[in-house]
């Protein structure tokens, strides 16, 4: 059975008590931040947060979960493209400086979250790496890629005169063109 679209009104106390766990987590692991917590932040009663998770994990997973699907959607709008690379980069960039203050808490020390491990299996199932086809070195090289690219956004982010998305996205395609070329044609 398929969930219901939420409503307005649901939407926007989901997105007050994100905001609020984002806030908190800018200080303290996810581990240290209760749900009371959480509701006052967000000046929302904890029946309400109830009625929407059962969890501070659950909310946090939440986050991810629509972080992942939106970055998903900005790959599949240029999967045709024949600049695919750095089309994906630019827009993903641009996405990312925009919700700065949840990437800067899902890549920091708080949140527990393996943003690089998580990244490297999108680009593994993008470019269908797999224990039947791949070697050992072509895993690695992928590895490497989702670090440095991790690495970078994080230092990026935090930059007070950053350059802008497209050029970071220029700036790393061409960096990492010559790797995910190899991935996507043939192992190593």
């Amino acid at each position: 059975m398929a969930e219901k679209p939420l409503d307005r009104r649901a939407r926007m106390t989901r997105e007050m008590l994100r905001q609020s766990l984002i806030e908190l987590m800018k200080e303290k692991p996810i581990h240290e931040i209760s749900i009371k917590k959480i509701c006052e932040t967000a000046d929302i009663n904890r029946s309400t947060f109830y009625h929407h998770y059962d969890s501070q994990y659950e909310l946090f997973n939440d986050i991810i979960t629509d972080v992942g699907n939106d970055i998903a959607e900005i790959v599949k709008k240029h999967l045709s493209s024949p600049n695919m690379l750095k089309l994906c980069l630019e827009d993903t960039f641009t996405y990312i400086e925009k919700n700065q203050e949840t990437f800067l808490v899902l890549l920091g020390e708080n949140s527990g979250f393996s943003v690089g491990e998580t990244l490297t299996s999108y680009v593994e199932h993008f470019f269908k790496v797999n224990e039947a086809v791949t070697s050992e070195i072509v895993k690695y090289c992928v590895q490497f890629a989702t670090a440095g690219i991790t690495s970078v956004i994080w230092k990026w982010l935090n930059a007070e005169d950053r350059m802008s998305a497209a050029e970071l996205a220029n700036v790393i395609s061409r960096l990492i063109s010559p790797t995910f070329s190899r991935i996507a044609l043939r192992p190593l």
